[in-house]
């Protein structure tokens, strides 16, 4: 498994169609098929090593160390309620909620109560998600979410939903955990950044959007990127002068209008030799 960010999440899980069921078979029945699926449901966020976990009468409540865990064990338990056979044609389904330990302090909430308004807001069989732990998600797990279509009434923060499509296999997982433990250190005029998997770009430049900003004139406004992919690091030239390039025991060469694989060292010069100005030069270095 990949090293994960470890930002606490709460997941809060419901299920739906106990009312119902109630007033077709009575409430003993409908509570003995809500409690399988508590059951199920509690069995998920022990294995997905959730910190704590509370059941109530059809809702489970649950902390986790981070948020891939917190999405895959609610998606594991959508998946075991729905394995269970139906009660005299009433199926009950799983609704969720997950989110951020934090992120509702500036609301004047708490997690809970954020999860409550997630749930609340799309139907049944959903796992609704903040945008904010879309971010802290490892890439394979981030393409899983999508923006709700279903959603009801105003929400005090952006949501996603996940979708249908399978969890990364144990194998996608692997590579993207080699991928994800790369990284490269870049610094110009006393300031330092890494790009890694958790930020695969870096973009230099004249104009002031963009990360690295140089005021040379010989800079383009958008001059070029150097770029995480496929466990491989990218130096890719837009520029109208050209991009130099000199690593550790190779002659400096222009990369113009094309991408260069780096090395583990070097200098970067944005329209100009690195020689020519050295106080402008960006280096780089793999860790």
């Amino acid at each position: 498994m990949h090293d994960r960010a470890k930002v606490p999440c709460l997941l809060l899980a419901e299920i739906a169609g106990g009312v119902h069921l109630a007033e077709k078979l009575g409430e003993a029945e409908a509570a003995y098929a809500v409690e399988r699926s508590l059951n199920r449901m509690s069995r998920c966020a022990e294995a997905y090593q959730a910190l704590g976990f509370a059941v109530k009468s059809d809702s489970l409540v649950a902390h986790f160390p981070d948020a891939d865990s917190a999405l895959l064990a609610a998606r594991e338990m959508r998946e075991r309620v729905r394995a269970l056979p139906p009660m005299s044609g009433i199926k009950l389904v799983l609704k969720a909620g997950v989110v951020l330990e934090t992120e509702a302090e500036g609301l004047g909430l708490d997690a809970e109560k954020l999860a409550v308004l997630l749930v609340e807001s799309h139907g049944p069989d959903s796992i609704a998600v903040s945008e904010n732990l879309g971010r802290v998600l490892t890439p394979s797990l981030r393409r899983l979410l999508g923006h709700a279509e279903d959603s009801v009434g105003e929400m005090p923060i952006p949501v996603l939903e996940l979708g249908e499509a399978p969890p990364p296999s144990p194998a996608e997982q692997r590579q993207e955990a080699q991928h994800a433990q790369k990284q490269m250190r870049v610094s110009y005029r006393g300031q330092n950044w890494v790009v890694d998997g958790t930020r695969p770009a870096l973009l230099f430049g004249r104009d002031t959007g963009n990360d690295i900003v140089i005021s040379d004139p010989r800079v383009s406004r958008r001059h070029a990127r150097l770029e995480l992919r496929n466990g491989l690091f990218y130096l890719a030239d837009s520029s109208t002068n050209g991009t130099f390039l000199l690593e550790e025991g190779t002659p400096e060469h222009c990369v113009k209008r094309e991408e260069f694989i780096l090395g583990e060292k070097g200098h970067i010069g944005c329209g100009f030799s690195v020689n020519d100005n050295m106080s402008d030069v960006v280096a780089f270095a793999l860790d």
